[in-house]
């Protein structure tokens, strides 16, 4: 059975919406249903009047709204061609109100899409209305899968890298790489990517980093002196958590393996490792929940999720609660 039946398609003519358009190949067959969605922005909201002449808003208004349609229909030409059941919506602001995220969400809660497909960095306008700040906000207020697709050029660049190795192409996903911390939400994250993993039959890996908990809170060291319990503890979490990612690949009939790194350096954060494990493993894609445990070193998947998605380098599945 399909995972993904219904996906909602986030477009504004950049690269990195055609990119994050190719990319539906990897999570989705052929007849899957996509609803391509273009936000029609109000000029009137970005640029200011001029002599209260509203002319040349209007014409901008109207030259938009054609691009938008133009935009629409390419990208539904090239879907319907890929076998893909297609629908196209141009949801406009001046009519609908508030921003592009709230207007996706809406578009998606109302369609029950399965999953929200974004690219991470669009146009560049006066507002910077770049298409990577509106999937950050999105990423916050989605309850629905979102997958974001970031260019490599710009993630290189971002980082002032060589281009890292690139993950397999359009229709090739083969192998996902998901971040785990011993949440429930993880564990939602893992049972998703294994479902995933067993409809298009490739590799799967759990990562879980292990932070020194000393070295998360350096008052430990002065106020706790059994440092020998916390750090059994911690190992035993980690055995726990190896356990129940393998009890989750034996339920999809699947089999995975599970990484454990050890973190014991302030000159690295959870988010850099698993961006290394990705590259290394040259993973088609990285999963992971939006939020994770709470606890006294406060390293929720959450906040490594928000950092993670600042120095991706591939496509990044979040899985919301």
């Amino acid at each position: 059975m399909a995972i993904y039946k219904k996906i909602l398609l986030a477009i504004d003519g950049s690269q990195a919406s055609s990119q994050a358009m190719a990319k539906i190949a990897s999570f989705a067959t052929p007849g899957a249903a996509v609803r391509i969605v273009h936000v029609l922005e109000d000029p009137l909201t970005i640029y200011p009047m001029i002599n209260e002449d509203f002319t040349y808003i209007e014409l901008l208004r109207e030259v938009n709204m054609a691009e938008g349609k133009k935009l629409l229909a390419q990208a539904e030409a090239a879907l319907r061609a890929q076998g893909y059941a297609v629908q196209t919506s141009l949801p406009d602001l001046r009519e609908l109100g508030g921003d592009i995220p709230a207007a996706l969400k809406a578009e998606g809660e109302a369609w029950d899409a399965d999953l929200a497909v974004l690219g991470s960095h669009g146009r560049r306008g006066v507002r910077r209305m770049l298409l990577g700040s509106v999937a950050e906000h999105f990423v916050r207020i989605s309850e629905r899968p979102v997958l974001l697709v970031h260019p490599i050029e710009q993630a290189a660049g971002r980082l002032g890298h060589e281009p890292p190795a690139a993950p397999e192409q359009t229709g090739m996903l083969k192998r996902i790489l998901v971040a785990v911390d011993g949440s429930e939400l993880a564990q939602s994250a893992l049972r998703q990517a294994s479902a995933l993993a067993k409809e298009h039959g490739c590799e799967i890996r759990a990562l879980y980093v292990n932070v020194d908990p000393f070295l998360a809170f350096p008052l430990l060291g002065v106020v706790y002196f059994q440092r020998e319990p916390m750090l059994q503890a911690a190992a035993e979490q980690a055995a726990n958590i190896r356990k129940a990612a393998l009890d989750v690949f034996d339920t999809f009939g699947i089999r995975g393996d599970v990484q454990i790194l050890d973190l014991e350096t302030r000159d690295k954060r959870v988010a850099d490792l698993i961006r290394e494990v990705g590259k290394r493993w040259n993973a088609s894609a990285v999963v992971m929940g939006s939020h994770g445990l709470q606890g006294m070193q406060r390293l929720m998947l959450g906040s490594v999720a928000e950092h993670y998605l600042c120095i991706a380098d591939r496509p990044v599945l979040i899985v919301k609660s």
